[in-house]
This record gives structure tokens, sequence and C-alpha cells, in this order.
């Protein structure tokens, strides 16, 4: 199953500088880790988290966890800071869970453990734990079972523009 035709695109359109790498067929991160060699600090793990009524992309190293309260405090400041330079009273999130794969499936994409975290082309926002700026390069599913990209923070976090906070534990 090759990249995501969507993803190709949208890389493409942005001149993105990355590394595209072929392993056998992996549906979890940890799979992802030991099919590629990789330590999991490296691979982005790519959560699809409900807050409220809708939802966010988030992004942990493979190793790591995301904390619902921290998350949900770095949604809310960034709300705040949205509506603040809009005039507007801001939407705070009150409750956070991750969700079914039925939920990714009809939202996202049919394929659960193929999420590539790029939430711009779906029109969600994404938020990015700093713990991946730990890494040079970072692997990121490119929405395939069988490819991943490979790039460094900075340029990932130039495409995708996500929120930048710590939530992981």
């Amino acid at each position: 199953m090759p990249i995501l035709p969507k993803l190709q695109k949208f890389l493409e359109e942005r001149k993105a500088k990355y590394d595209l790498l072929a392993h056998r067929k992996v549906y979890t991160t940890y799979d992802a880790a030991q099919t590629q060699k990789e330590n999991l600090k490296r691979i982005a793990k790519t959560l699809f988290v409900k807050a409220d009524s809708g939802y966010v992309f988030v992004v942990v190293p493979g190793d790591k966890r995301f904390d619902q309260v921290k998350l949900k405090k770095l949604i809310n400041d960034a709300r705040r800071k949205e509506a603040k330079e809009k005039g507007e009273k801001p939407k705070l999130v009150k409750k956070i869970k991750l969700t079914s794969e039925s939920m990714i499936k009809k939202h996202v994409t049919k394929k659960v453990g193929a999420l590539a975290p790029f939430g711009q082309l779906y029109k969600l926002a994404t938020y990015y734990d700093k713990g991946l700026d730990r890494s040079k390069k970072i692997l990121l599913n490119a929405g395939s079972f069988t490819e991943s990209l490979e790039m460094t923070p900075a340029e990932y976090k130039r495409l995708e523009a996500p929120i930048v906070g710590r939530f992981s534990k």
C-alpha cells in the first residue's frame, strides 16, 4: 500500500524534505520501531483524540503516552489565544478522550493503524509534543502500513504548523 495520495500531494506542493522508507507491513508504533530497528522515541505516534464534540490529531514520541490533563490545558490555552485575537469568547474543552477505531474509520481513514500525523489534510488541529525534538530525525506514518516518512522535527513543524507543547508522560 503506497503513501496516501492526499499526503503525497500535500508534501509535493510544500516542497517537503523527507525520505520515504519502505518496510514490511506494520500496524503499531512498536512494530514500526522493531521492523525498522529504531528507538521508539524516534517514532512519531499519531493519535486521534476527541475534545468535547470535535477531534484533534495528537503526535507524541512512540515511547510515551499523552497526558489528558496537560493536553486539555494546551488545547484551552490555544483556544483562548485564538479567541482573543478574534475578539471572541473561547470555546474551552471540558472532556478529552482517545477515540475508538470506528471513529477513526468514520472521520479520517478506513485504515486504522495508518494514521498520518497531518491534521491539515482533514481541516483538524494537530498538537505536537516537544519530546520529539530530542531526535535529529523522526519517523512518521505515511498513511500506509508499509511506508514511513523520515524528516527532521523542524521540517514536520514547517509543513504541519502544529500547536507545540509538552503533554506526554
